[in-house]
């Protein structure tokens, strides 16, 4: 088909053609066609709605029809997606058609809802919906103290007696973040205090009329710091927040405010949409809170939970908030040391950890029992300074996590969503996957598989992709584009996506279908770094304490180990025996502590009877020496000092102190495996840093899931399974079909993954009438085919044909460097007949193939290597055909007039285009 960019345009090119497997450089033709009776593989085959890909629908602007609605459902469902998470949000910008905005719980808009939602039933698909609008959610209707707030501070040093505008004191306190436009910032509380304190003593408050304009400071003698306590109500706006659900966020310490805004949905939305098959969850997105930390009754709850007054030791931890609730430090502070710092270290911890207690009990709770209330599962991203980043997603339904297009793919958060996911007995673990917000339209499927893949790896089993942008055909290309993938019809390679979301649906479905096994936890020092620095701004903290810490799960996995991350609260309540730490279903045979020096007396207790009952400990930098807390801290540091020697005299052969990791953590655990005798349960030969597994258990099989996180580079390992039983199998995601995987002897498989590749091998005790994988190509140099005719379909409408002795890069070259469309790379040869397969080198984009007519299949990622059919192995001349799909981003990157796509692709790099070769017979 010539594919103009007006065909192109109007029709989106919608496809679904099953591309052949590829392993080790050979194709996948034989099919296993005996009838299986083994229920997971039918599954795998088969996959269910819930394990398919969702895709974050965005309403842009909610400016939403009936017929396009339907319309998308449509090109979703023939792209393989199981599910949509409606999401109304701002318009991006762009041609809006002069379509209306629909108000967030209008009639209107409830109309269009019951229009999806009937719509997706109809498909056999899945609808979830967000709450509200943009992030963290929130709306103009919002009550004073329905809206979230922040207790900050700002300083001066003063001396003798001064006059201050109060104006000056809350500009100076203001916080820098999303900021609402009709925030109240209010006086709360003036203090003097010295410029230094080794010994804490309370600040002296300073009287204030709250009407005044004005404050007059008699400072004693000396130099003081005036430091102004300032609470901002309603300061921080919504997101792109969509009509109707835009203005102030939400108080999220405020229980009554959380279900006042709820069941305003619930009562508005839910009634109408009888007879509708009911959403399967409602989803809270990002809870970037800017630093909010206030409620009207804190002080009275901080004093219930913590036995003490916190208003004394307000001024020394409070600070000025920037962007993401970042803190910004004044040098006029007062200068903490010895006793003090460490009383002002305590009492920040006791501060933090009952603003994670509040907005648990307050709101996550509270949004949890209210879903479950109507019917749905909560579907929440339980992370960011207001919550523990492991215990919190406990009281989640589907606990969500992020993998973003950057390196590292996966976010920090992910372990943690994972483990909680894990211990909580929750099947799935939900991701907002691909998250991009600067590489539009230039990521190819090859980059998005290894990137999907790497989800997998750090524990999540379910797809959230970002996401699917609401525009109608006939919006400009390329349409209204808020964020994403460009998952998008009129995206060059979106006839192959099908291809990876039948792919993702099946590991999907053997991840959740079956029980992660871990043998090891990794504890982190969150009471130090709550202590020292404060909660952080997961996924992306400002602080990384200690530098390593979210790296040390990556070199467990790249060893053939596995570890769950795991908390104080879960040490304490779980049980020993036997060697094993024991958890609900999760048990461990080591733990392992990263520069822990605060611990709260009852957990290292737990920790005493486990290394007692024959567990191992490792302590990474550091050793427990100190209590998290000011309540009665020097009994409790005694008491985890005190524990801490009778272990160590004990049982010395079983609790290991080791160095720090330096820069190589693959190498570093390795060398912790050795000293501390871990036994891998997948023994590597040579492990490599982009080499990771995980292994699920279920009964009769040992699962492992194996992937290559490099985009260009190949690898192969040799791996021994010393605890697997039964026959080794190759589940093929693509093509639904298993295999016996060859071995070298007995359990000892060499694994060879090309750039992105991925495999699942899978230990089957049952496994019986399978066919042998097919037998490998040997590696020969071959015959390299050169001298092509190139011919280049751009998607603008324009075609030209030039000759190559040479393959390139098409973007290295300024005259092709903008092309973005089809590239048809033709030539005839002969001598055929001795050689069995095609080897297309290195290729950028999707790669097709036909010989003589005959379309032979694609290559989506990893080799572009193709089996020969045998009857085409003729002699004479033959024709061969390699088209190769671009991406979008180079034209952009060159088109100034297009504004949408150049104002995101501007800043952008330009990308590799074209087959670069060599190609080769072999």
């Amino acid at each position: 088909m010539n594919h103009t960019r007006r065909t192109f345009i109007k029709s989106g090119l919608i496809a679904a053609a099953g591309a052949p497997f590829v392993l080790r450089g050979f194709t996948l033709n034989a099919a296993d066609t005996k009838k299986s009776k083994d229920a997971l593989f039918e599954q795998f085959r088969n996959p269910q709605a819930t394990a398919k890909p969702f895709v974050r629908w965005w309403w842009n602007g909610d400016k939403v029809t009936e017929r396009e609605i339907l319309r998308e459902l449509d090109v979703m469902k023939a792209a393989g997606i199981g599910g949509v998470e409606i999401n109304p949000i701002a318009f991006p910008g762009g041609d809006d058609l002069s379509i209306p905005s629909l108000r967030w719980l209008s009639p209107e808009w409830i109309e269009m809802i019951k229009v999806a939602l009937k719509g997706a039933e109809e498909r056999g698909m899945i609808c979830d919906i967000i709450v509200g609008s943009g992030w963290p959610f929130g709306a103009e209707f919002l009550e004073k103290e329905e809206r979230s707030q922040i207790m900050t501070q700002c300083c001066r040093r003063v001396s003798g007696t001064v006059t201050i505008e109060v104006d000056e004191l809350l500009k100076a306190a203001s916080p820098e973040v999303n900021h609402y436009k009709d925030a109240v910032s209010d006086l709360y509380a003036l203090y003097l205090a010295p410029v230094g304190m080794d010994k804490f003593s309370a600040p002296k408050p300073i009287p204030f009329d709250s009407a005044a304009k004005t404050v007059t400071i008699h400072a004693p003698e000396g130099e003081h710091v005036l430091y102004a306590l300032v609470k901002i109500t309603g300061f921080q706006a919504v997101i792109n927040g969509a009509p109707g659900a835009a203005g102030p966020v939400l108080n999220h310490y405020n229980k009554d405010a959380a279900l006042r805004f709820l069941n305003r949905m619930s009562d508005t939305l839910f009634p109408e949409l009888k007879g509708c098959k009911p959403f399967r969850a409602m989803f809270c997105d990002s809870m970037e809170l800017e630093g909010a930390n206030w409620c009207q009754d804190f002080t009275d709850e901080f004093k219930r939970r913590r036995g003490y007054d916190v208003a004394p030791y307000l001024p020394f931890i409070l600070y000025k908030v920037g962007g993401m609730g970042r803190p910004i430090i004044s040098q006029d502070a007062t200068k903490l040391s010895g006793e003090a710092a460490d009383t002002v270290a305590r009492v920040r911890y006791d501060f933090f950890i009952t603003c994670l207690e509040l907005v648990r009990d307050r709101f996550l709770l509270t949004y949890t029992q209210w879903c479950n209330k109507h019917g749905f599962k909560s579907r929440v991203q339980t992370y960011g300074r207001e919550f523990h980043p492991l215990e919190a997603s406990m009281h989640i339904d589907i606990p969500e996590c992020e993998t973003w297009v950057w390196k590292p793919h996966y976010t920090n958060v992910n372990k943690f969503v994972a483990s909680a996911a894990h211990y909580s007995g929750k099947k799935i673990v939900s991701c907002e996957e691909s998250t991009n917000t600067s590489e539009v339209f230039n990521v190819t499927l090859n980059n998005f598989k290894a990137i999907c893949d790497q989800s997998n790896i750090s524990g999540v089993n379910h797809s959230i992709i970002h996401g699917f942008n609401y525009t109608p055909l006939e919006a400009p290309f390329p349409g209204w584009i808020r964020y994403g993938m460009y998952l998008n019809e009129r995206n060059l390679w979106w006839e192959y996506f099908n291809q990876w979301a039948t792919y993702k649906a099946r590991i999907s479905t053997v991840l959740q279908e079956t029980e992660a096994f871990a043998d090891i936890a990794v504890m982190h020092p969150l009471a130090d770094m709550w202590t020292k620095h404060g909660t952080q701004r997961d996924p992306f903290p400002e602080l990384l304490y200690p530098e390593y810490q979210y790296k040390v799960w990556e070199g467990v996995h790249k060893n053939g180990n596995s570890c769950d991350y795991i908390s104080e609260g879960i040490i304490q309540q779980s049980k020993t025996a036997d060697g094993w730490l024991t958890y609900s279903t999760r048990k461990y045979h080591t733990i392992i502590l990263l520069e822990v020096e605060t611990i709260m007396p009852q957990t290292l207790d737990k920790l005493s009877d486990f290394v007692r009952n024959g567990g191992k400990i490792i302590f990474v930098g550091k050793e427990p020496h100190l209590s998290p807390g000011l309540i009665n801290h020097s009994k409790n540091d005694a008491k985890v000092k005190q524990t801490l020697a009778a272990m160590k005299a004990k049982y010395a052969a079983r609790i290991f102190t080791v160095e720090a990791p330096d820069k190589d953590i693959v190498a570093w655990f390795g060398k912790i495996q050795r000293q501390c005798d871990i036994k891998p349960y997948m023994q590597i030969d040579s492990p490599n840093a982009n080499i990771s597994q995980i292994r699920h258990i279920a009964e009769g099989k040992d699962i492992y899931f194996i992937s290559n996180a490099s985009f260009d580079e190949r690898v192969a390992i040799q791996a021994t399974f010393p605890q697997s039983k039964g026959a080794a199998c190759l589940w093929n995601p693509e093509t639904g079909e298993r295999y016996r995987y060859p071995s070298i002897s007995g359990d000892k498989l060499i694994i060879d993954l090309p750039p992105a590749a991925s495999q699942l091998i899978v230990f089957d005790t049952q496994a019986n009438d399978i066919a042998d994988l097919p037998s490998q190509p040997a590696e020969t140099v071959g015959k390299e085919l050169t001298g092509w005719t190139l011919r280049m379909e751009h998607i603008n409408g324009t075609e030209k044909t030039v000759s190559l002795s040479t393959l390139r890069d098409l973007s290295a070259d300024e005259a092709t460097r903008s092309f973005a469309g089809w590239l048809y790379y033709e030539k005839i040869f002969d001598g055929i007949a001795s050689f069995n397969w095609l080897d297309l080198g290195k290729v950028y984009g999707v790669s097709e193939v036909t010989i003589d007519g005959e379309n032979i299949g694609n290559r989506w990622y990893g080799r572009h290597i193709y089996r020969i059919p045998e009857h085409l192995k003729k002699s004479g001349e033959h024709r061969l055909t390699v088209k190769i799909t671009t991406t979008l981003g180079n034209y952009f990157k060159s088109n100034p007039e297009n504004r949408t796509g150049h104002g995101w692709t501007r800043g952008q790099e330009w990308q590799p285009a074209g087959m670069t070769g060599a190609v080769r017979l072999l």
